[in-house]
């Protein structure tokens, strides 16, 4: 058995690299070679059942989750490596990881680096935070180059620091993230869910200390909520009710997606085809405003709100003219300005709306048709380049087409890059965002809107944020 463990080193640095960890002091080295079954020193089961076997810590998870803690509570950068083993899974999906900035208990919230058996899967590969015991969030998904094959060890390594982490399977970095913010400290340790894995060659290592980052907003708490399909989390998207409820729980905006019927008439769906929303059949563009009132756009989320109908932009626009929540226009396909920018003017809402799209081109035709409806430019992930190339390609494809919003994936955001964008002269809007620790950090580095699935969430913690004030 080798165990150490040396005391956190206090330097506070500027800037410094995550991979120039390899001369970092060795926080705690395990290999697991005791004679026994037991566990070493300082290592404490919290779920699940774990044993020391021929040098190695084996999990036993096939009916459920197992994870095991090491370190200090107060650890707050570093870097982890260790030797993975699937033996055993009960299905390809199963998973071992590496746990870091854990509680020294049974509790949550924690964050670990899972991959999957099938780690080619789109989501082979993860940051993920146990927020309670019942819900994960997924702040970063990455797919491997190859399988995890049984009996085969694979080498896992995770750095982090203040809120970023990279992960790297076999040397290869796979994912990284701004969003480690649940906590700025904790244990480490491993995990195992629905497999026996064993695991080797355990050993941690100490990063410099981050420097407190400066807060881009001065009151957070002032974000605006945007309520993404309406109250989709609970509401069957894209139709009027969620579109009433998430007013009635405090967005001060509105997000919603728009095609045109076959006779051009503008209707809220997301995709292309009605089937997974509706009850129907077809491509939205292909069947007459009649065709599409007659479907059922509520069953399919619960059999409660069977009949809710397929709304159209005026119907919607009619109602929210009388709030005072925006309506943030996703227009979706190329071609249909004419009739969006005709149905704002008729329900006059020019000044209560945004018109928002992945589209240069629809952003450029509804900023050329209607020149005081804002524009944003929606944006899944980040151009190539340096962080100012990345700044420059964004805010040069968003001055094109009339933009003076960027609304962007939020895990493509750090403080750094938001601040970037905004130096430019760009508003910064976000999507699609359902941790309330996550929005906190957000509206901290200086992003003015959250486009959210739970609203309730978002107004409850900027209810409480603003309480914490006074």
């Amino acid at each position: 058995m080798c165990l150490s463990r040396v005391g956190l080193i206090g330097v506070l640095v500027l800037c410094v690299p995550l991979a120039a960890a390899a001369a970092a002091p060795t926080l705690l080295r395990e290999t697991f070679d005791a004679a026994d079954a037991k566990l070493p020193p300082g290592w404490r089961v919290t779920r699940g059942t774990w044993r020391v076997d021929k040098g190695t810590l084996v999990a036993d998870s096939l009916k459920g989750e197992a994870y095991v803690l090491a370190g200090d509570a107060d650890w707050e950068n570093y870097e982890i490596e260790a030797t993975a083993t699937f033996v055993q899974v009960r299905d390809p999906g199963r998973w071992l990881s590496i746990v870091f900035r854990a509680p020294d208990d049974d509790s949550t919230p924690f964050s670990h680096f899972p991959i999957r058996q099938k780690t080619t899967a789109r989501n082979g590969t993860e940051f993920a935070v146990k927020t309670t015991w019942k819900h994960w969030s997924v702040r970063a998904t990455a797919k491997a180059t190859a399988d995890a094959k049984l009996g085969v060890p694979r080498r896992l390594r995770v750095l982090v620091q203040g809120t970023r982490v990279q992960a790297y399977l076999d040397g290869q970095r796979v994912i990284e993230s701004q969003f480690c913010v649940d906590r700025q400290a904790g244990c480490v340790g491993l995990g195992a869910s629905g497999c026996v894995a064993r695991f080797d060659d355990f050993v941690v290592r100490a990063l410099p200390n981050s420097p407190k980052p400066t807060l881009q907003a001065e009151r957070p708490e002032r974000c605006i909520c945007i309520a993404h399909r309406g109250f989709s989390a609970v509401y069957p998207e894209n139709t009027m009710l969620a579109v009433m409820k998430g007013i009635e729980a405090g967005a001060e905006g509105i997000e919603f997606d728009v095609y045109n019927s076959s006779d051009r008439i503008p209707v809220l769906m997301h995709d292309k085809t009605v089937q997974r929303t509706t009850d129907g059949q077809g491509e939205v563009a292909k069947l007459t405003l009649e065709q599409l009132r007659k479907l059922d756009a509520g069953a399919w989320k619960n059999k409660k709100f069977a009949g809710e109908p397929v709304p159209t932009l005026a119907d919607v626009l009619g109602k929210m003219k009388a709030t005072t929540a925006k309506a943030m226009i996703e227009i979706k396909p190329d071609g249909i300005a004419r009739e969006i920018v005709a149905a704002v003017r008729a329900a006059d809402m020019v000044d209560q709306v945004v018109a928002i799209s992945f589209s240069g081109r629809a952003c450029a035709d509804v900023h050329a048709l209607e020149p005081r409806l804002p524009v944003a430019l929606v944006v899944g992930g980040k151009p190539k380049g340096t962080m100012t190339e990345q700044a420059d390609s964004l805010c040069g494809k968003a001055k094109k087409c009339g933009a003076t919003i960027l609304d962007l994936n939020y895990k493509m955001l750090s403080a750094e890059f938001v601040a970037e964008l905004r130096k430019r002269g760009f508003r910064v809007w976000c999507w699609t965002v359902d941790s309330p620790v996550a929005m906190a950090a957000l509206a901290r580095w200086g992003v003015e809107a959250i486009t959210t699935n739970r609203p309730d969430l978002m107004i409850q913690w900027r209810r409480d944020l603003a309480n914490s004030r006074k």
